[in-house]
């Protein structure tokens, strides 16, 4: 997607919008939650900087490359969102740090390739056993912690992570073993 396509969402075609949203929603998922630390509140993040976009579509100048104005925008939302009142849910001191040591310049949507598909699969998922896995993956939090948050067994989750592990592994090998290398040997955020 480039500047001409741009053309086309500022005059109100939804379709280049869609394909916009397509093209970016996941790596900016991943871009925000790398910084915040909460996937969910990531996609609240980006989906609310998307609708923005589309409101402003008719003033909005882009003067480098549509991918950093993106960027630059979901950054900006993240500023805003730590000095609110509703921060508290994330550790707004570390995501700061982050932010200051992570020029978004640098930041390569396309290099999250990887990650928006094992991130696209981890959708994919019973909803349970999702919840489960990001808990357990994205927030750091133990096995029991899960448990007691969800109000099951140790042993179910056990069985969850398992189950949800199994699955990313038998995806993953259909295309390409690398993918379950690199999964397993990255901590996500």
């Amino acid at each position: 997607m480039d500047n001409l396509n741009w053309e086309e969402i500022k005059s109100g075609n939804k379709e280049a919008f869609r394909m916009l949203f397509d093209e970016y929603y996941s790596s900016l998922c991943l871009y925000a939650n790398s910084i915040i630390n909460d996937l969910e509140l990531s996609q609240d993040v980006v989906s609310d900087c998307f609708v923005t976009i589309w409101e402003k579509k008719s003033t909005i100048q882009i003067k480098t490359s549509l991918k950093n104005y993106l960027l630059l925008t979901v950054r900006n939302s993240i500023y805003s969102y730590l000095r609110s009142p509703e921060s508290r849910k994330v550790n707004s001191e570390a995501a700061f740090v982050k932010l200051e040591n992570t020029p978004f310049e640098e930041y390569d949507l396309e290099k999250d390739e990887t990650l928006v598909q094992i991130y696209h699969l981890i959708e994919q998922l019973p909803e349970q056993r999702r919840l489960i896995f990001e808990l357990a993956t994205f927030r750091g939090k133990t096995y029991k912690e899960i448990a007691e948050t969800l109000g099951i067994s140790v042993n179910t989750v056990n069985k969850q992570m398992s189950r949800a592990y199994h699955f990313l592994r038998v995806k993953l090998l259909k295309d390409n073993f690398i993918f379950w290398v690199f999964f397993r040997k990255i901590r996500f955020f």
